[in-house]
């Protein structure tokens, strides 16, 4: 079996971009991924198509050698490398995967897993700030938001992550906390307490509460902010740095429970953090890392005691994949899912993902156990500017 065509797709899709990459060979086997690059994925896609010539010819079997060549033939360490081998190293997982008749988890130890317990990701947020977005009607205080959650706790969710998304006046949007360096405000602890407490309140103690500020913060507003949100037991606080000693200094001034890692890309990159034990929980993005990469790093994490969370804030192809990472995986504690996003989302998929009792339901087609309807890709293209 030898690969034909490497193929990258990018679309717009509404509060991110969508990019894949189609892997043909000509055995009439074809596999699916999906790229990594929400706000330029145009140019991965320029990077998938220059670097994926060299695979033309070659047997998609061998995808160790494949990531191999790829990362140390050139210059290793530049990230758009390693998103490159990502994305095709997940094709050929799903290729070999297909060949073999067996879902992905096959072949990486089998199925540890039937059912992934799933937490719903930015929660109240898309409808505050972007409503047009997933065209529904537009709140703006907090108890509206907060109100949404029985309904996502009636569905059987059991962890719900929200932003610091602060209320606005009649009519008006509703707004995410203005960017100050790194620095965080009064104004912006004062309004997390009460958008979190409101949430607390309608929720009760038994709902785990995350939130998410990723690199909005250094470590002296982190700290300011875990220990205002202290009262309201959060599941986690997302922060994202590459200093694993000011995310340790951190850690040790709040009961908070953080997570980290989304930003990180190989074993390189996570291994400092492991080993001075930053963090209670681990996010890593398989979408940047591959299938073989993240494996790897689940591994590590494993050796040091920690769980992991994929995060999956792409399109449904990249729930599926990460649907067979976690079916796999021990120490897997939860993983992200969007609910709310724009209405044709799920139209991208051939077999779309099952949903019971907020815990998703392992695929065992062979391969990812869907493929993309690449007519929906071409109804929803990017705008010529963002091409350019």
């Amino acid at each position: 079996m030898r690969i034909t065509a490497i193929e990258p797709f990018v679309c717009d899709g509404g509060l991110r971009e969508f990019g894949f990459v189609k892997v043909s060979t000509d055995a009439g086997i074809t596999g699916w991924a999906e790229t990594y690059d929400w706000h330029t994925s145009a140019s991965l896609a320029t990077a998938l198509t220059v670097m994926g010539r060299r695979l033309v010819g070659e047997d998609p079997r061998r995808i160790e050698l494949f990531n191999e060549r790829t990362w140390y033939g050139g210059r290793p360490g530049v990230p758009e490398r390693m998103k490159v081998i990502a994305a095709i190293d997940m094709a050929l997982h799903d290729i070999k995967a297909q060949w073999l008749g067996v879902p992905v988890y096959e072949l990486l130890g089998g199925k540890f897993r039937d059912r992934i317990p799933l937490y719903w990701s930015h929660f109240a947020t898309y409808r505050a700030v972007w409503p047009e977005k997933l065209g529904v009607e537009p709140q703006s205080t907090y108890q509206e938001w907060a109100e949404g959650a029985r309904d996502v706790v009636a569905q059987g969710y059991t962890v719900l992550k929200t932003n610091l998304i602060q209320e606005a006046g009649p009519g008006m949007r509703a707004t995410l906390p203005t960017y100050r360096d790194g620095a965080i405000d009064r104004r912006t602890l004062d309004e997390a307490v009460n958008w979190i407490g409101t949430l607390r309140d309608v929720v009760g103690p038994g709902i785990g509460i995350a939130v998410d500020v990723q690199f909005d913060y250094r470590m002296g507003g982190v700290v300011q902010l875990a220990r205002a949100l202290e009262p309201f037991d959060l599941y986690w606080l997302e922060v994202e740095s590459f200093d694993p000693d000011a995310l340790l200094a951190a850690r040790t001034q709040t009961r908070t429970r953080l997570c980290h890692g989304e930003s990180l890309i190989r074993r390189e990159q996570f291994r400092p953090f492991f080993q001075k034990h930053v963090t209670d929980i681990v996010m890593l993005e398989t979408l940047a890392n591959g299938i073989t990469e993240t494996r790897r790093i689940a591994e590590m994490a494993e050796l040091y005691d920690v769980m992991v969370s994929p995060h999956n804030w792409m399109s449904p192809l990249g729930t599926m994949i990460n649907a067979q990472v976690c079916a796999a995986l021990p120490n897997v504690e939860i993983l992200e899912i969007d609910m709310d996003d724009v209405p044709w989302k799920m139209d991208l998929l051939t077999h779309p993902f099952e949903i019971q009792d907020g815990q998703l339901i392992v695929s065992d087609r062979p391969g990812w156990g869907t493929a993309i309807n690449e007519d929906v890709i071409a109804a929803h293209p990017l705008p010529a500017s963002r091409l350019a």
